[in-house]
């Protein structure tokens, strides 16, 4: 068994390593442990807010890797497209490989121990403190946050996770393209498109970037999800239209899932545990941009933590304020923020869908933009 950490963080995405980062800095001894080596694929549309960016205090001017603004945002629905602008960039769109490797190696050079390929096969509480073995060794600390994703170990041992969860499923296709036959595409979309299926229950999406074009769909698991028959009509679609020659290759679709934190949500905290990002469901319900809760729960779980050290505060402060901030999943939560969204991508969102012809009686915001039902 290792020595001692002050706190093992298990998952090194972006919720993950911003947490470490941020204890490191503040002089404890993180661990951090992924099961992947990095840079990893991440399946995932890749858009981050501008928000999540000063969070991270990441200038998109100076950032070196794949990094593309955007001021307009088209919404499709029944066959009919919204298009929203904003006068500075809503969002950006990002590369997840890279941008998780630059966050990691960040946390690493701050100090924080990074143990890469080290998968988690148990977590359990012991009177020395919370026990972990993974494939790079047993390690023990005080505390620890679960930063894994959906199927995240931490939220299992003490996440109280439910069968009742509502999941969505989705993939995606990320192709590097040259610089010629991405500017043809941009003359099809020079803005990110986004479509909510007509079933009101998945939503897909197109989005150029730099070199990158990235192709999604997603849907919410259960009876009629039929997520393969909805990405071979997307793929249909897309070429049909134009947006995707026919002579043109795309990568293969990757697929993944993500709790959505409305039904049935997780334990947030406890003495010595905190969920963060995706592990605890935090993706927005009405843009689906999970990177921005990912990051910004990583800095409250590492705040927390800190005043748990220094004060004995309890964790339990942290779950008060992810609840403030993202609600407490209970049914109808979300209908209740509609009367004061800011403006950006979730209003333009709500303004779009009903514009396209969705119905006024009841919105249903699919997939990335989450799964409600909403009295409008």
């Amino acid at each position: 068994m290792t020595a001692p950490h002050d706190v093992i963080v298990v998952g090194g995405g972006p919720g993950g390593s911003t947490a470490a980062w941020q204890l490191a800095r503040a002089g404890l001894r993180p661990l951090v442990l992924d099961a992947a080596t990095f840079p990893r694929v991440k399946i995932c549309a890749g858009w981050v807010t501008p928000e999540a960016l000063a969070d991270v205090e990441v200038d998109p001017a100076k950032y070196p890797l794949t990094i593309q603004p955007f001021t307009a945002c088209r919404f499709g629905f029944d066959g009919r497209v919204h298009e929203t602008r904003w006068s500075r960039p809503a969002s950006y769109g990002i590369v997840r490989s890279e941008f998780d490797h630059h966050l990691l190696d960040r946390a690493r050079v701050a100090g924080a121990d990074v143990r890469e390929g080290a998968r988690v096969t148990a977590v359990t509480r012991e009177r020395e403190g919370i026990r972990v073995v993974s494939e790079r060794g047993v390690f023990v600390a005080p505390a620890i946050i679960g930063a894994g994703g959906h199927h995240c170990p931490v939220a299992k041992a003490f996440g109280q996770v439910s069968e009742r969860e509502e999941v969505v499923v989705a993939q995606e296709s990320e192709t590097r393209l040259p610089a010629d036959r991405l500017e043809a595409l941009r003359r099809h979309a020079p803005a990110p498109e986004l479509y909510v299926e007509r079933d009101l229950m998945g939503y897909g999406w197109y989005f150029p970037k730099d070199d990158v074009l990235n192709i999604g769909i997603g849907v919410v698991s259960g009876p009629g999800a039929n997520l393969p028959r909805r990405r071979d009509a997307l793929i249909a679609s897309l070429r049909s239209s134009g947006h995707l020659p026919a002579d043109l290759p795309i990568e293969p679709f990757r697929g993944h899932a993500y709790v959505v934190r409305r039904r049935a949500p997780r334990r947030l905290a406890g003495a010595d545990f905190c969920l963060i990002g995706d592990a605890a469901g935090l993706a927005r319900d009405l843009s689906g941009e999970g990177i921005g809760p990912a990051i910004r729960s990583g800095l409250w779980a590492a705040e927390a933590m800190l005043a748990q050290r220094q004060h004995g505060a309890p964790l339990a402060s942290y779950a008060e304020r992810i609840v403030r901030r993202y609600g407490s999943g209970e049914t109808g939560w979300l209908g209740r923020q509609l009367s004061r969204l800011p403006d950006g991508i979730a209003r333009a969102l709500v303004r779009a869908t009903l514009a396209t012809g969705a119905t006024r009686r009841h919105l249903v915001l699919g997939g990335i933009f989450g799964m409600r039902e909403v009295a409008s």
